[in-house]
């Protein structure tokens, strides 16, 4: 990617910074992104996921991305009595003319009207929109539910952006690198008095007309798994908008910059050109860990869902604290475990035999599978052959066992190993030496 220097469209009297990010330089492509929330355009490279998105719309031609009025680098909001969609939508316009692009696709991720209204404000400037889940207007049916987002708005006043919430992100809400990037993010787009004034007066503006729309639009719609929104109404600006294509994608984050980032950008690109165009993915040497608890059905059913769920949040509590202090990475829970990569074979068996020591405690018994290999990041996630070898000596091991591939016991001397010779992996071409760490 080629990441251009800060550049300053006028909006009336307002500068309104934007870069130009040059990706497919044959591709007559030409995306113009609303970012949610306050997120500044400048912390997009700093987060693995805000950067697979920013790699993954360049890489489909040439990507512009700004800050509204208000946020950033761009000059403050001087004017409280119009409508801050009309604002901001005149911001976009700027940017549009200003980048000399030419009737572009506009992707929003901000949730209010802000794309759209500039289609109807500056008819002709806009070619296509594609909207992630675009918020309709509230009606008095919404009452509770808007009872419930706006007290998001405390946690404004400590500094933090909206995006951080779990209810619009839970798959990456309790990852703490994202959550100190999410808070370093609001804070630099804007200050909590700010935010709030922001905020608030976004929930004041009138309600939006979608009738008057007449741009080819794409509607992606994702519901995370413990909003306070009900599926119908993340969906309702999708039947709005006058023949708008709807993609929906499930339960999950909802901002772009959450877990499934490449299902919105397959989305995007299969809308845009006609097939699905993902960033290559990123290959690095880890080592891989799954743990499983034992008997974790019949746990459950003498336990008790509850009971039982604060046993699985007891696992999870261990094995992150105890991968994170060794510099690793919990890349997600598998239901009663968790994967998780780890910087060296030692760190590993160290995490593997401390996890197992703890939950002795509980009386609960685990089981934990180690390799070493290549896997492919996409986003968050990870995959390849490694990792499903590592997945299938963690299911060889029995409870309270950790087991490793020669690769590990020949690494480190963290443990002493007893060998379990040759085994057969299921869906695994030939044996692999498996040893049992003490």
């Amino acid at each position: 990617m080629r990441w251009g220097e800060v550049e300053y469209a006028k909006a009336g009297e307002h500068h309104i910074a934007f870069r130009e990010i040059g990706g497919d330089a044959i591709s007559d492509i030409e995306i113009v992104m609303v970012n949610g929330a306050n997120f500044p355009m400048d912390s997009l490279l700093d987060d693995p996921i805000a950067a697979r998105l920013v790699e993954g719309l360049a890489g489909l031609g040439r990507l512009v991305t700004f800050d509204r009025r208000g946020i950033a680098l761009s000059d403050p909001v001087s004017d409280w009595e119009t409508p801050i969609r009309e604002q901001w939508a005149d911001d976009l316009a700027a940017v549009i003319m200003a980048s000399g692009c030419d009737k572009p696709t506009v992707f929003s991720w901000e949730s209010h009207a802000v794309a759209r209204d500039c289609s109807v404000r500056y008819p002709g400037l806009i070619a296509r929109l594609v909207l992630l889940n675009p918020r309709p207007s509230y009606t008095d049916d919404d009452a509770e539910l808007r009872e419930k987002l706006s007290a998001g708005l405390a946690r404004l006043r400590a500094g933090r952006t909206p995006g951080g919430l779990d209810y619009a992100n839970p798959g990456r809400g309790h990852d703490p690198a994202f959550v100190a990037w999410n808070d370093a993010a609001g804070r630099a787009g804007a200050s909590p008095r700010l935010a709030e004034q922001m905020m608030n007066k976004r929930f004041s503006d009138p309600p939006f007309d979608h009738s008057r729309m007449r741009v080819s639009t794409l509607v992606i719609t994702r519901t995370p798994g413990n909003s306070p929104e009900a599926d119908a109404f993340v969906r309702r600006t999708a039947r709005l908008v006058p023949g708008a294509e709807h993609v929906e994608l499930g339960r999950g984050d909802y901002f772009a910059v959450g877990d499934g980032v490449d299902d919105v950008l397959a989305a995007i690109s299969q809308y845009l050109s006609g097939e699905v165009r993902l960033p290559a993915p990123e290959r690095q040497l880890a080592v891989i860990m799954f743990t499983d608890l034992v008997g974790s059905t019949r746990r459950a059913s003498s336990s008790g869902d509850s009971a039982w769920k604060q046993l699985l949040d007891r696992h999870d509590a261990v094995s992150r604290f105890q991968v994170s202090r060794r510099g690793g990475e919990v890349i997600k829970t598998t239901g009663d475990g968790v994967l998780a990569l780890l910087p060296s074979a030692t760190a590993a068996i160290e995490v593997a035999k401390a996890i197992r020591e703890e939950l002795e405690h509980d009386e609960l018994e685990v089981r934990i599978g180690i390799h070493i290999g290549e896997v492919d990041r996409r986003g968050d996630d990870v995959s390849g052959l490694a990792v499903n070898i590592a997945a299938r000596i963690m299911s060889t091991a029995e409870a309270g066992q950790i087991l490793a591939s020669a690769f590990v016991a020949g690494t480190t001397d963290a443990a002493s190993f007893t060998s379990l010779g040759p085994q057969a992996l299921k869906d695994i071409d030939g044996t692999w030496e498996l040893h049992a760490a003490k």
